[in-house]
This record gives structure tokens, sequence and C-alpha cells, in this order.
């Protein structure tokens, strides 16, 4: 093994990732994932609540109109 030239570890990833198959959704079985999945999930949730809050305000009037 070398410092510059490493041996690929692509079966050991793929026969632990496989290994999971059934107990996890695709997209959360890599390390890591879940904290992206998870940081990607809650700026989701903010836009979506912060669209129907500004919806809500402009179906009762109430809207602060930018420019007047």
């Amino acid at each position: 093994m070398s410092l510059f030239n490493p041996q690929p570890h692509i079966r050991q990833r793929q026969i632990a990732l496989q290994n999971m198959a059934g107990k996890e959704f695709v997209y959360l079985r890599k390390p890591g994932s879940k904290p992206m999945f998870a940081a990607y999930m809650a700026l989701f949730t903010v836009g979506v609540v912060g669209n129907v809050f500004q919806l809500v305000q402009y179906a009762r009037g109430k809207a602060t109109k930018v420019g007047e």
C-alpha cells in the first residue's frame, strides 16, 4: 500500500451498503447523508411555512406592499 496510490475499498463499501438493503432509504445509507438530509428538510420546511404564511397574508389583504 502506497501513500499516493492507496488500495481501492470499493468492494467493501458496496458490501456494506448492500447489507443495509431494506433497512434504510437509499439516500440515507451513506455516512454523512443523514445530517445533510436533515438540513435540507429543515430549509425546505422553513420555505414552505414562509410561503404559506405570505399567501395567507395576501388572502387576508394584510400583506405589506413593497414600494408604496
